[in-house]
């Protein structure tokens, strides 16, 4: 995972050692991404790509990286956001008193809500007078970075990283580990930026699947010994026959007794819990009993649940995918 393939000296990504060239207050990449990919919840993501950009450019490259190894995307969205004006380079503008500012920490509209499920962490920017745009730092100075892989990226056409990752490496929260910075230069197509991103072998770990008939849900799953165990049986595949009962949930044998840590519960639609150490439960009402959690599914609104779960028996399918 920690080194980058010698194949991608041939693409137009390059890992960043070239210094900053002065001369160049912004070096804007254009990139040869003609639709962006679109944004895909993953409850069970545990990579985040982060990113800052006043254009399409490096939004481009980011969503590009997240669709090639289903990550979260967070994008720094300034408090203030940055006019025409406020970019116009060798004018004492915004952007060049920030810049020149070691204190300067422009403010961020909306924060991570949760930096904890993630192990990698993607965050991407463009070059501003040889370094990351200030926000940036405002950014890894304020969420929890400690315990995770940092893999910086940058866009420029032609300035080189210099020591932007290194700088804001300085300043990061917490014990991490940075990966040297890559630029993706000017002409980049997204067949370059996902091979690059498949090169760092981020994408193997795989997440538990679920369907409720032919209908694929979105499920926050639990980080628990009894999901440790279903996540086992899933990888070979694993169909439970579900039935109604009380007129507010399915329940199914799941053919093995798992883990349990069985605590009185108040359910709600969408949650999923173990019952009797054997027993998959999905509720589409609500119940209270002692149970042990496995989840949540949480693309599904309580009246979507129930015309799932409330006309007749449903085989629910979990797999690893």
């Amino acid at each position: 995972m920690k080194k980058l393939t010698a194949f991608l000296a041939a693409l137009v990504l390059c890992a960043a050692v070239l210094p900053a060239f002065a001369a160049d207050a912004v070096s804007s990449a254009t990139l040869n991404i003609t639709e962006l990919p679109e944004i895909r919840e993953n409850p069970d993501a545990k990579i985040l790509v982060i990113y800052f950009s006043t254009d399409d450019t490096v939004k481009a490259a980011a969503r590009t990286i997240a669709d090639a190894l289903d990550a979260d995307v967070f994008e720094a969205v300034p408090e203030i956001p940055y006019s025409e004006a406020d970019l116009a380079y060798y004018t004492n503008c915004r952007a060049d008193k920030e810049q020149a500012d070691s204190s300067a920490r422009p403010a961020i509209s909306a924060w991570p809500e949760s930096m904890e499920q993630y192990s990698t962490v993607f965050i991407g920017y463009p070059i501003w007078h040889g370094q990351a745009p200030k926000i940036l730092y405002t950014l890894v100075e304020g969420i929890d970075l400690g315990g995770k892989t940092v893999i910086p990226f940058c866009t420029s056409a032609s300035s080189g990283a210099g020591s932007s990752a290194k700088n804001l490496q300085a300043v990061s929260a917490g014990e991490t580990e940075w990966l040297d910075v890559t630029r993706i230069s000017n002409g980049s197509t997204a067949e370059d930026i996902r091979a690059w991103a498949l090169s760092l072998g981020l994408e193997g770990e795989k997440t538990m699947k679920m369907t409720i008939g032919s209908t694929p849900v979105e499920v926050k799953w639990e980080d628990n010994d009894s999901v440790a165990a279903l996540k086992e049986l899933a990888a070979g595949g694993l169909e439970i026959r579900m039935s109604m009962y009380g007129g507010f949930e399915q329940v199914g044998p799941i053919g093995s007794h798992l883990p349990s840590s069985d605590v009185q519960t108040v359910t709600d639609s969408g949650d999923i819990v173990l019952y009797a150490s054997s027993q998959l439960v999905v509720f589409y009402g609500s119940n209270s009993w002692a149970y042990t959690r496995l989840g949540h599914i949480t693309d599904k609104t309580p009246e979507e649940m129930k015309s799932l779960l409330g006309n007749g028996d449903v085989t629910i399918t979990l797999f690893m995918d």
